[in-house]
């Protein structure tokens, strides 16, 4: 077992002492498909465990076998590890999986959340993971001194997203915005699609505008529109006209239905005028007779009486008050009262047969104009409304294949301008380049600032300045790469832009893991000329005693582990969690190695 503490961690020793293989088991436990490195020591082990602490006090263990699979998460300390009590997790998910994982345990148990990076320039994302990040904090003795961007490692196809993964780590802002872009393979089998469709559609189309366009005929809508405006007045003015003469029909009918009405009332008058006019008459002829034989009243027999007009019984009496004159002339008074109503009557049947002969000429006009009016309508503005309509119907019809026809050129011209625009975009798939947006500058002047404090701390010979070049996604320092620097220089540039973003994360509270490993940055550390390629000379003690004394204020919310072959100043190695592997060589009471003897 080996244990780090909080700060800077040193553990030194000779060569074949199984430093490297610690990094190489960190880096199978942080989910590499296999152990790539195998030593002879460890033949006899079967599992490895990690024990991980965070800033809350909490821990966690890993288990994986040495074997290879799956992984066992221990969500306590190493020695308190109880059989039945782990959580399953993968390596890494592949496809559409959401198993748990390493990132996604690692990364809840360093509050990190779940961040999208671009990992191509058509803007397809990727979930970001332990892996992508791994060259920031992992850094084994071959990638220190290589040429290859400290932010890119040894990577391939995920150049993009571990350019992304960096600019997370500067502003905390993901990528889970973007909205990507097809494929090309999707978007020329779509346009091929497109392509075919239409010209399903345009066949049909141009074969019925041929036959439509066939007769010749010159109409056109404007000119429809014009003739059916103009129908559609006139068969207006008809209809108003046809509701006028129906008005004056039926005031007609009104007026004639009232003079047969009161001509039917007049005829009953007359008919009971004539029968009191022969009432008159009878009683004008009683009248004389009773004037003319009143002298006759005693001799009267069984009929009715002349006086009393009651049956004449045996003993049916009158007695005569009156002298025969008198009867004489009452009857004569009594009869001129009943002529001078008998003329009355006579004036006033008079009068109805006038006023019905007015009504039987007011019958016999609103008849006529009935018959007027139903022979305008059934004979002139029915055919001429029925003609209108049937012409308006053809009007119509027309202006509807005019209509239609317009519509299939309207569709065929915005079909061929569709098919141009998709076959130009076919020919010019290549497009122009997206354009994404580049590092935050401020944020990026921050973080080469942090870089320049470390040299300065590790004695860098020079001014110092530090530039980040975003073609190479290096670090420039006073005006010259680092890869164009040997690789003991590059060694020194690499470990110092770890710890700087490991410093630049820390300060201003961004995504890290919170630790960086550097294995062996100054072994292969030897001041030469600047830019002499390869050709180290002796090292330099001023920049190795800056380096040392850097970790003796190394900030102890942070974790570095300095793996070394040099062991380190006494005072330093009193200030700092270090750990001696003595080798083969090793006394009493020394460790051999990683592995122990």
């Amino acid at each position: 077992m080996v244990a780090f503490g909080d700060g800077a961690n040193i553990l030194a020793g000779a060569s074949d002492t199984g430093k490297s293989y610690l990094v190489h088991c960190l880096d199978y436990i942080f989910g590499a498909d296999e152990l790539s490195k195998r030593i002879p020591e460890a033949e006899s082990y079967s599992q490895l465990l990690v024990e991980f602490t965070n800033s809350a006090g909490k821990h966690l263990t890993l288990e994986r076998s040495l074997a290879g699979g799956d992984l066992a998460a221990h969500h306590e300390r190493l020695t308190s590890i109880k059989d039945g009590a782990s959580e399953k997790i993968v390596p890494s998910r592949s496809g559409r999986s959401q198993a748990r994982d390493v990132t996604a345990v690692l990364f809840e148990f360093a509050g990190i959340g779940e961040a999208v990076l671009r990992k191509n320039d058509r803007g397809e994302t990727q979930r970001l993971t332990i892996r992508t990040l791994l060259p920031l904090f992992l850094v084994d003795e071959i990638s220190v001194i290589h040429e290859r961007s400290p932010i890119l490692g040894d990577s391939g196809f995920d150049v993009t997203a571990r350019r992304r993964a960096f600019a997370y780590l500067l502003s905390g802002k993901d990528d889970s915005g973007i909205i990507a872009a097809e494929k090309k393979e999707i978007v020329n089998a779509r346009r091929g699609a497109q392509l075919g469709l239409i010209e399903d559609l345009l066949t049909p189309i141009e074969q019925r505008l041929q036959k439509k366009i066939a007769d010749g005929t010159e109409d056109s809508v404007e000119k429809l529109d014009e003739a059916i405006a103009e129908l559609i007045r006139t068969q207006s003015d008809h209809t108003e006209e046809r509701s006028s003469l129906e008005a004056h029909r039926l005031e007609a009918i009104a007026k004639r239905q009232r003079a047969e009405s009161q001509i039917l009332a007049i005829d009953q008058l007359l008919t009971q005028y004539e029968l009191l006019n022969e009432r008159y008459s009878s009683d004008l002829k009683r009248l004389d007779f009773i004037a003319e034989g009143s002298h006759f009243f005693n001799g009267l027999q069984e009929v009715r009486c002349p006086l009393c007009d009651q049956p004449m019984s045996p003993d049916h009496t009158h007695k005569v008050t009156v002298a025969t004159k008198d009867i004489y002339e009452a009857s004569k008074a009594e009869a001129s009262k009943i002529l001078g109503r008998q003329t009355d009557l006579a004036a006033a049947t008079e009068s109805l047969r006038n006023r019905r002969k007015l009504r039987e000429e007011e019958q016999t006009d609103s008849s006529a104009a009935t018959r007027e009016i139903d022979s305008r309508i059934a004979n002139v503005l029915i055919p001429t409304m029925r003609e209108g309509a049937q012409r308006l119907e053809k009007l119509i019809s027309r202006r509807i294949e005019l209509e239609a026809i317009r519509n299939d050129q309207d569709q065929v011209s915005s079909l061929r301008l569709a098919k141009q625009a998709i076959e130009r975009a076919s020919a010019n798939s290549k497009g122009p380049a997206k354009k994404w947006e580049p590092l935050p500058s401020k944020l990026l002047l921050t973080f080469c600032k942090e870089v320049e404090a470390v040299l300065k701390e590790w004695n860098w010979k020079g001014e110092g300045r530090v530039d980040f070049d975003e073609s190479t996604y290096d670090i420039v320092i006073d005006g010259q790469s680092r890869r164009s620097h040997g690789k003991g220089f590059r060694a020194i540039l690499h470990s110092a832009f770890v710890l700087g973003l490991l410093r630049y994360c820390g300060k201003n509270g961004r995504p890290h893991l919170g630790m960086v490993l550097l294995d062996s940055p100054l072994t292969s550390y030897k001041k030469g000329n600047i830019g002499d390629g390869n050709q180290d000379g002796p090292i330099d003690p001023g920049m190795e005693s800056g380096f040392w004394r850097s970790l003796t204020s190394f900030n102890t919310n942070l974790q570095l582990i300095v793996l070394e072959n040099k062991e380190p100043p006494k005072d330093v190695a009193a200030a700092v969690h270090y750990e001696w592997f003595a080798g083969e060589n090793a006394l009493n009471g020394e460790r051999a190695g990683y592995i122990p003897v």
